[in-house]
């Protein structure tokens, strides 16, 4: 059986986040929003939308992490074999997001998914759109700590390391590519939701396959085995 090369395997954790960025999409399109307008409930205006795109989202989510361990693993292992970056601190920053992602990927969206289907079973048990926002409220109150924490290990760390590898010249890439992390990707998708409420959901999982992306086409040659 042939083996898969270097490129292909860190090409999974791109793939595994075209998955993630539709489950996002599923999860995060015309569902909530924020709003100062009267029709907002502590801010919040909440559409009902069917529970089938949670399941799908959760599925999608499962399959995006699992992909997404098989090209970080390896991308891990060029880094540390092909450029030696094993005992530099933001190497070292990088490779804990990214094993945080391997753990929590999956945890975090399914948590996240599960929001918006006691938004749902608030309204069919009520019909009453606040109540069904404050049984919500509850549920990520008891589950903000953990997802904030997950957040920061994951997005945080991998921004920051990843930022600081391309500025001081550890890896073969542009000064351009400094952009092609989670944080600030996620964030310029933030103007996309003058357009569509939602239409930022996927933009943070677009950050994260835009750096594989680069490190797939940059850090290592198309038949090269690390």
């Amino acid at each position: 059986m042939k083996k898969r090369t270097s490129r292909q395997k860190i090409l999974f954790a791109v793939w595994g986040m075209l998955f993630a960025i539709l489950g996002d999409y599923l999860l995060g399109l015309g569902t909530f929003s924020m709003s100062s307008g009267p029709e907002a409930y502590k801010g919040i205006v909440f559409q009902v939308v069917p529970d089938w795109r949670y399941a799908v989202s959760s599925v999608l989510g499962i399959v995006a992490a699992a992909m997404f361990a098989v090209g970080a693993v390896e991308l891990l292992r060029v880094m540390e074999q092909k450029y030696g970056l094993g005992d530099r601190k933001l190497f070292r920053l990088f490779k804990l997001a990214n094993w945080g992602g391997i753990l929590y990927f999956a945890f975090l969206h399914i948590a996240i998914c599960m929001l918006p289907v006691v938004a749902n079973a608030g309204m069919d048990a009520t019909g009453d759109t606040r109540a069904a926002i404050d049984m919500t409220l509850r549920v990520a109150k008891s589950i903000a700590v953990p997802l904030g924490a997950a957040f920061l290990l994951c997005d945080g760390l991998v921004t920051v390391a990843w930022v600081g590898m391309v500025i001081k010249g550890m890896l073969p890439v542009r000064k351009i590519a400094l952009i092609c992390n989670p944080l600030m990707i996620a964030l310029l998708g933030q103007s996309q939701n003058i357009i569509l409420d939602g239409l930022d959901s996927g933009f943070e999982s677009l950050g994260w396959l835009l750096m594989y992306l680069v490190c797939a086409m940059k850090l290592v040659e198309e038949r090269e085995q690390v």
